[in-house]
C-alpha cells in the first residue's frame, strides 16, 4: 500500500509566494538601475537603494505589529510598493545632488535641499495613504480580501517617507561630494580622466564614460524639447486643454471593449471534475461509469494525481461524484490549466449518461460550487419555472464560451402521488389532513410518538414508529391501510385515493418563500461580465413579470465589489483634495494636482486592452495605486512653481523654470515605479494571472500621464491662477 497526498492546497500558495518574493527582488534591482541611469552616479544610486531593504524591513516589524502574514496580498504589495518605496529618496537625493552640483557644500546641500522638498514629498506620500485608506476599510468580501494589501502599502509609505528625511540627508551630506565640471563621472566617480592628461582608461571604464556622455546629451535634449513644448503649451492654453479634456472623454469609452470578471481565471495546477449519472441507475452501474470517466482523466498527460470519491458533499448522492485533479507545476507543462480543462470536458462527453463538468477552485468561493454563473430563478409555479429555466438553459448553453451548463433541479426520481377523492372523504367523514399525517407515519416514519430518557449516559432520544418493511412494499399495502373518519368508523384508504407512479425532483429549493431553480455555467474564454449581460438579455425576454431572478456567488459579488471600489475610490480623491488644499494653503492648486488623474486612465484602460487583459478587482486595485501615483508629478511641479514664485518670479517664469528642473526626479520616479513592476507585469510563474493586470494597469496609466501631465499640468495652473486673480481683483474693486 502507498499513501500519499492527492489534493494540497498549500503547495500553489507556496509557490505563488515564492514568485511575489522574486518579483520583490527583480523589481528593486530594476528601479535602481533606473536611478542609476539618469543620475550617472553610484553614490547617490547606493544612497537611494538603502531606502529599499530599510523601508521594506520596518514594514515587517509594522506588518507584524498588526498581525499580519507573509500572504500573497501583503507580498504583492510589497513588490508593487518597491518603485513607491525609493521614490522619495530618489526626490530628495536628486534636489540634494542638484545643490551640490551648483556649489553648496554637501552638508549645506543636504539640509537646505530636504526643508526645499520637504512639502511635497510630504504631499505626495498622503496622497498615496489617503487613496489606500478607504480602501482598508470597504465592506464585504472584498474589504477582507484588500485590508492586508492596502494597509501593508500605507505601512510602506510611511516608512519610505521616514527614511527620505532622516537616512537620506544623513548619507548625502557624509559621502556625496562636491564634483568639478571638468570631471566626467565613471562608476563611483573614484575615476576620472582629466582634461590635461591623455591616460588611456581600462576598456571598461572607458565604455561607461561613453554611455554616461551619451546618456547626458540625450537627457539635455529632452530637456531642451521639453522647454520649448513647455512655452508652446502655455502660449496655447486653452487649446491643450481642451485636447487633453477629448482624449479623457475618449478613454472612457474605451471600457467597452474590455471584459470585466470578479477575478481572471488562475492556473492553480489543480481542479474539480464534477460527474453525475441518471438518478436511476443502481449504485454498480454508477461505479462503472465514474470508474471509466476515471480512466479518461487520468491519460490526460499533464494529470499527475486523481482523488475521486463517490456521494461525496453534504448530499451524499451515490449517482454523484468528484474527481480532485492535481496537475503537473506550471514550468513542466505546455498547456494551461484552462486548456487541460478543456479537454477534460471533450473526453468526459464521450460517455453516454454521463453529465460531468470541470470547475475551477474559486479564490473567494460563494454559492453553491465554484462555478462563476449562478443565476437563482424564482416563482410559485415549479411546473412553470421548470419550463422558464430550460428555455433560459437552452438558450444560454448555445452561446459560445458557456459550458458546463445545469441546474439545480433534478427531476426522474421514482416516487408515487397518493391521489385523493375529496367528494367521496367528505362524504365519509375523512378528513384529508388525517390521511396525510397517517402517511407518513405509517410509511415514511417521520413522527415522533414519544421520548426515551437514558439515565445512565444523560441523553434523551426521540421515538419514531413505522410499519414493518414486509408491510410497506407495494401499492396495494397503501390500499389496505384503514383510517378513521370522524364519526370513529374506520375506512379502507382504497375507497377514497388513487395511486399513480410517477418521477419527481429530487429536491426542491426554496428562496424568499418561492421555489427556486439555479442555473450553474462555467465560462470558456469569456469574462464573466459579458456572460451577464447575454443571460440577462435571454432571461428578460422569456422570464414573465411575476418571476424573477438574481446571481449568487462571484458573479453577485462582483457587483457589489465594483460598488465598493469606486465609492473607495472617490472617497480617496477627496481625501486627498483635502490633504493637498491644507498643503498648499489653496482651493485651486488642488485641483490642478488632481487633474493627472483622469489623464492616467487613457493609458491604464488601454494596456489593459492591448495586452488582452480585463477589468477585475485586481486591475481596479491597480487604478486605485495609480490614483495615488499619478499625482506625485503633479504634485513636484506645482510645489517648485510656487516656491519659486514666493522668491519673487513671475508666474511664467516661475512655471518655465520649474518644469525643466523637476523633470529629471519625475522621470526618475516615474520609470523607477514602472521597472518596479514588470517583473509583476511579465505574469511569469505560478499565480501571475491575478496580479499581472493589476500591474498593467498601473503601468500603462503611470506612461500615459507623465507625459500628458508635463504639458497639461503647467497650462491649467497658469490657466486656473489667472481665473483666480480676475476673481479676486473683481472682489476687490467691488469692495472699495
Amino acid at each position: 500500500m502507498n499513501l500519499g497526498i492527492s489534493f494540497d492546497q498549500s503547495i500553489f500558495i507556496q509557490r505563488s509566494i515564492r514568485e511575489v518574493q522574486h518579483h520583490l527582488i527583480y523589481g528593486g534591482i530594476l528601479a535602481v538601475i533606473a536611478v542609476f541611469i539618469f543620475l550617472r552616479n553610484s553614490r547617490t544610486t547606493l544612497i537611494s537603494a538603502l531606502a529599499l531593504p530599510t523601508s521594506v524591513i520596518a514594514t515587517f516589524t509594522l506588518m507584524n505589529m498588526f498581525g499580519f502574514t507573509f500572504n500573497n496580498m501583503t507580498m504583492l504589495a510589497l513588490s508593487l510598493s518597491v518603485g513607491i518605496l525609493i521614490d522619495d529618496a530618489i526626490i530628495v537625493i536628486e534636489n540634494i545632488y542638484r545643490h551640490i552640483e551648483k556649489g553648496m557644500k554637501p552638508a549645506e546641500a543636504a539640509s537646505f535641499a530636504t526643508s526645499e522638498i520637504g512639502l511635497a514629498v510630504v504631499a505626495t506620500t498622503l496622497a498615496i495613504v489617503a487613496i489606500f485608506l478607504p480602501v482598508a476599510f470597504m465592506k464585504g468580501i472584498i474589504g477582507r480580501f484588500f485590508l492586508q494589501f492596502a494597509l501593508t502599502v500605507v505601512f510602506a509609505v510611511i516608512v519610505s517617507l521616514f527614511v527620505s528625511f532622516t537616512l537620506t540627508p544623513m548619507m548625502a551630506s557624509r559621502y556625496l561630494r562636491l564634483v568639478s565640471s571638468k570631471e566626467y563621472a565613471v562608476s563611483s566617480r573614484e575615476y576620472a580622466v582629466s582634461s590635461k592628461n591623455n591616460k588611456k582608461l581600462p576598456a571598461a571604464y572607458s565604455l561607461l564614460l561613453t554611455i554616461s556622455d551619451w546618456l547626458d546629451k540625450s537627457y539635455k535634449k529632452v530637456e531642451e524639447l521639453y522647454r520649448r513644448l513647455l512655452k508652446i503649451a502655455l502660449n496655447h492654453r486653452a487649446i491643450v486643454l481642451i485636447t487633453a479634456t477629448i482624449i479623457f472623454a475618449a478613454s472612457l469609452f474605451i471600457p467597452k471593449f474590455i471584459g470585466k470578471e470578479f477575478v481572471p481565471p488562475e492556473d492553480q495546477g489543480r481542479f474539480i471534475v464534477r460527474l453525475q449519472s441518471p438518478i436511476d441507475y443502481s449504485v454498480n452501474e454508477v461505479d462503472k461509469m465514474f470508474k471509466k470517466a476515471e480512466d479518461l482523466v487520468r491519460t490526460i498527460p499533464e494529470v499527475k494525481t486523481v482523488f475521486y470519491a463517490q456521494g461525496f458533499g453534504p448530499s451524499r448522492e451515490v449517482n454523484k461524484a468528484s474527481m480532485f485533479i492535481g496537475l503537473k507545476p506550471k514550468a513542466e507543462r505546455k498547456r494551461l490549466q484552462q486548456e487541460i480543462m478543456t479537454e477534460a470536458r471533450k473526453r468526459l462527453r464521450q460517455i453516454p449518461g454521463l453529465k460531468g463538468t470541470a470547475e475551477d477552485i474559486s479564490l473567494v468561493g460563494g454559492g453553491q460550487r465554484q462555478v462563476p454563473i449562478q443565476y437563482s430563478i424564482r416563482g410559485r409555479d415549479l411546473g412553470a419555472l421548470q419550463t422558464y429555466t430550460q428555455q433560459i438553459v437552452d438558450e444560454f448553453s448555445k452561446l459560445p464560451g458557456i459550458v458546463d451548463v445545469d441546474t439545480s433541479l433534478e427531476t426522474g426520481k421514482p416516487e408515487f402521488r397518493v391521489i385523493i377523492d375529496r367528494d367521496k372523504a367528505a362524504d365519509l367523514g375523512v378528513d384529508t389532513t388525517a390521511v396525510a399525517e397517517a402517511m407518513n407515519f405509517l410509511i415514511g416514519g417521520e413522527v415522533d410518538v414519544t421520548k426515551f430518557k437514558d439515565t445512565t449516559k444523560g441523553r434523551r432520544y426521540d421515538v419514531r414508529a413505522r410499519l414493518n418493511p414486509e408491510d410497506r412494499t407495494s401499492l396495494d399495502d397503501i390500499g389496505q391501510f384503514y383510517i378513521r373518519a370522524k364519526d370513529g368508523r374506520l375506512v379502507e384508504l382504497s375507497n377514497i385515493i388513487k395511486i399513480q407512479e410517477a418521477g419527481g425532483p429530487n429536491i426542491i429549493n426554496r428562496v424568499d418563500r418561492q421555489r427556486a431553480i439555479t442555473l450553474f455555467a462555467n465560462l470558456e474564454g469569456k469574462p464573466l461580465g459579458q456572460a451577464k449581460a447575454e443571460l440577462d438579455s435571454i432571461s428578460s425576454k422569456i422570464l414573465p413579470p411575476d418571476y424573477s431572478a438574481r446571481y449568487k456567488g462571484m458573479a453577485d459579488m462582483m457587483g457589489e465589489s465594483f460598488g465598493y471600489l469606486i465609492f473607495a475610490l472617490l472617497l480617496g480623491v477627496l481625501l486627498a483634495y483635502m490633504i493637498l488644499a491644507s498643503q498648499f494653503e489653496s482651493f485651486i492648486h488642488p485641483i490642478t494636482v488632481l487633474l493627472s488623474m483622469p489623464f492616467s486612465f487613457v493609458g491604464a484602460f488601454g494596456a489593459l486592452l492591448i495586452t488582452g487583459k480585463t477589468l477585475n478587482i485586481f486591475s481596479f486595485i491597480g487604478l486605485i495605486l495609480l490614483m495615488g501615483l499619478v499625482k506625485k508629478n503633479a504634485i513636484l511641479l506645482v510645489d517648485y512653481t510656487n516656491t519659486l514664485r514666493k522668491r519673487g518670479m513671475q508666474r511664467k517664469e516661475a512655471i518655465l523654470e520649474a518644469g525643466p528642473v523637476r523633470l529629471r526626479p519625475i522621470l526618475m520616479t516615474t520609470f523607477a515605479m514602472v521597472l518596479g513592476m514588470i517583473p509583476v507585469a511579465a505574469g511569469i510563474g505560478e499565480g501571475s494571472e491575478t496580479r499581472s493586470p493589476m500591474a498593467i494597469a498601473t503601468i500603462g496609466g503611470l506612461l500615459s500621464s507623465l507625459f500628458l501631465t508635463l504639458i497639461v499640468v503647467p497650462a491649467a495652473y497658469d490657466l486656473f491662477d489667472d481665473i483666480q486673480m480676475k476673481i479676486f481683483s473683481r472682489k476687490s474693486k467691488a469692495g472699495s
